[in-house]
C-alpha cells in the first residue's frame, strides 16, 4: 500500500539522462561556427599551397555535411540547385579526363597534364569552393540564419584583418616568422599577398557600409534604440578598420572599385529616401576625411605614378599566356600545371627575369583557359550565367534590401578584381566569394519554392 501519494511505477522508473547531442543547440550555433569556419583560412596564408587546398576542402566538406544534417532542405532545393550541380559535375569530370589522359575530341591530341601530381590538392580546392556555395544556399533557407551568417563572416574577417594591422604595427612579424605582413611597404596580411588582401578588406567595407546604411533607415514611429546604436558603433568600427587596411595595402584596382562601389551603394540608398540625415552626417563625416588622406597617401600616389608601366607589363603577361593556351586550346595543361608551363613557355631570357616567380595568369577568364582550354571555359561560363541568372530572376521578382545589395556588389569586387589578379587563385577566397554567391541564390530558390 503506498502511503506517500507516489505511484510505484514512477518509484521504480529509471532516471532518464540529458540527450547525448543537443540538435537544437547545434542548430543555433550554425550561423555562427559555419561563418567563421570558412573564413578562418584568411589566418593560415589563405590555404594557399597544397596542404592548405586540402584543409580548405575538408573544413568545408564538414560544414556543408554539418548543414545537411542538422538542416536538411526540402526536396524542392535540390531542383533547383541540380541544374548548378550538373553542370559543376560536367566540369570536374572534364579536368579528370585531362588528368587520366584520355582523348575524347577526335582532332585534338591527346590531353597532358603538365602537373599531374599536384591534381589532388588542386582538386580539392576546387571542390572547397563548390562546398562554401552549398553551404550558403543551404543557409539562405532561414532568413535569421543568413542575416546571422552575413553578420558573422563580415566580423571575421574584420577581425582577422585586424589582427594583421596590429601584428604588423608592433613589428611582431619576424617574432612570428609565419606571416609575410609587409611586402615592399605595403600590408600584405596574414594572406601574404597586398592585392588579395586589399579585396578583403573592400567586401568588408562594402558589407558594413550595407549594414550601417540599413540602420540609418528613418522608420516613423520608431526612436533609436540602444541596441540599433551599438549595431552602427560595431559596423562602423569593422568600416574603419577596412578602410584601413585597404589604404595600408596601397592596392590600386581594389581601393578604386570599392570607392566606386560603396559610393553607388551610398547613392542608391539615398535615391529610395527614408535616411535619418543626422545619423549619416555623424559617420559621413568622419569617413569622407578619411578618404581624401588615402588619395593622398604617398604610397598609393607612387603606384598610381606607376600605373602605365605596369599595366604594359601586364598586356606582355596576358598575351604571352594567350599563346600558350592556343598551344592547346582543347584540352590545356591539367590543375596546377601553371607553373610547370609558365616556365617550359619561357620566350627568352628578358621575359623570365619578370615572369619566373609568376604563379598565375593574373586573370581569371585566361587562367581557366589554362586549366582546361576551351570546353572547360564554356562549362565554367555556363554554370556562373545559370547562377547570375536565378539572382537576377529574384531581384525581378523581389526589389532587394541595401544590405542584400551589398553582398551582390562585394561579390562583383571580387570577380572584377580576379579579371586583372589572382584573387580567385586562393582557397580562402574563393570560399568566402562563393559562399555569399550561395546565400543570393539560395534566397530566391527558396522563396520561389
Amino acid at each position: 500500500m503506498n502511503t506517500h501519494g507516489v505511484s510505484l511505477s514512477a518509484a521504480v522508473a529509471p532516471e532518464t539522462s540529458a540527450p547525448f547531442f543537443d540538435y537544437a543547440l547545434a542548430r543555433s550555433l550554425l550561423p555562427i561556427v559555419v561563418p567563421i569556419g570558412l573564413a578562418s583560412g584568411l589566418l593560415f596564408r589563405g590555404f594557399d599551397s597544397a596542404q592548405g587546398a586540402a584543409a580548405c576542402s575538408i573544413i568545408n566538406g564538414m560544414m556543408v555535411m554539418a548543414m545537411l544534417l542538422l538542416r536538411p532542405p526540402i526536396l524542392s532545393f535540390w531542383t533547383g540547385v541540380a541544374p548548378i550541380l550538373t553542370l559543376a559535375g560536367g566540369a570536374a569530370l572534364w579536368l579528370i579526363l585531362i588528368q587520366v589522359g584520355i582523348p575524347v575530341v577526335p582532332f585534338a591530341d591527346r590531353p597532358v597534364a603538365f602537373a599531374p601530381d599536384m591534381f589532388a590538392p588542386e582538386f580539392a580546392g576546387w571542390m572547397a569552393g563548390l562546398y562554401a556555395f552549398m553551404i550558403g544556399a543551404l543557409m539562405a533557407a532561414n532568413r535569421r540564419d543568413a542575416r546571422w551568417a552575413m553578420n558573422t563572416v563580415l566580423f571575421a574577417m574584420c577581425g582577422i584583418l585586424l589582427i594583421g594591422l596590429i601584428v604588423r604595427s608592433v613589428g611582431g612579424q619576424g617574432a612570428l616568422d609565419y606571416w609575410s605582413l609587409s611586402r615592399q611597404g605595403r600590408f600584405a596580411g596574414t594572406i601574404g599577398n597586398a592585392n588579395v588582401t586589399a579585396v578583403v578588406a573592400g567586401m568588408v567595407a562594402l558589407l558594413a557600409t550595407g549594414r550601417l546604411l540599413s540602420l540609418m533607415r528613418r522608420e516613423p514611429g520608431k526612436k533609436p534604440d540602444a541596441r540599433t546604436t551599438v549595431n552602427m558603433l560595431c559596423h562602423a568600427g569593422a568600416w574603419l578598420i577596412a578602410v584601413v587596411a585597404l589604404a595600408s595595402t596601397a592596392s590600386r584596382v581594389p581601393i578604386i572599385l570599392t570607392t566606386a562601389l560603396v559610393l553607388l551603394l551610398t547613392a542608391r540608398t539615398l535615391s529610395r529616401g527614408r535616411i535619418n540625415w543626422t545619423r549619416l552626417a555623424v559617420y559621413a563625416a568622419p569617413a569622407i576625411i578619411l578618404v581624401i588622406v588615402i588619395a593622398q597617401a604617398e604610397l598609393f600616389q607612387a603606384r598610381l605614378d606607376g600605373t602605365s608601366y605596369e599595366w604594359g607589363a601586364r598586356l606582355g603577361l596576358w598575351s604571352q599566356y594567350w599563346d600558350i593556351a592556343m598551344t592547346s586550346p582543347v584540352y590545356g595543361y591539367g590543375l596546377g600545371g601553371f607553373q610547370s608551363i609558365n616556365v617550359f613557355a619561357m620566350s627568352g631570357v628578358r621575359f623570365a627575369e619578370g615572369a619566373w616567380i609568376v604563379n598565375s595568369a593574373h586573370s581569371l577568364l585566361l587562367q581557366i583557359l589554362l586549366v582546361g582550354g576551351v570546353p572547360y571555359l564554356l562549362l565554367m561560363t555556363a554554370l556562373g550565367w545559370r547562377v547570375a541568372r536565378d539572382i537576377v530572376r529574384d531581384y525581378a521578382g523581389s526589389p532587394w534590401s541595401t544590405r542584400r545589395w551589398s553582398v551582390a556588389l562585394a561579390i562583383l569586387l571580387i570577380v572584377l578584381c580576379a579579371m586583372v589578379d589572382i584573387v580567385m587563385d586562393v582557397p580562402s577566397t574563393i570560399t568566402l566569394a562563393l559562399f555569399l554567391t550561395g546565400l543570393l541564390w539560395g534566397r530566391g530558390v527558396f522563396v520561389e519554392h
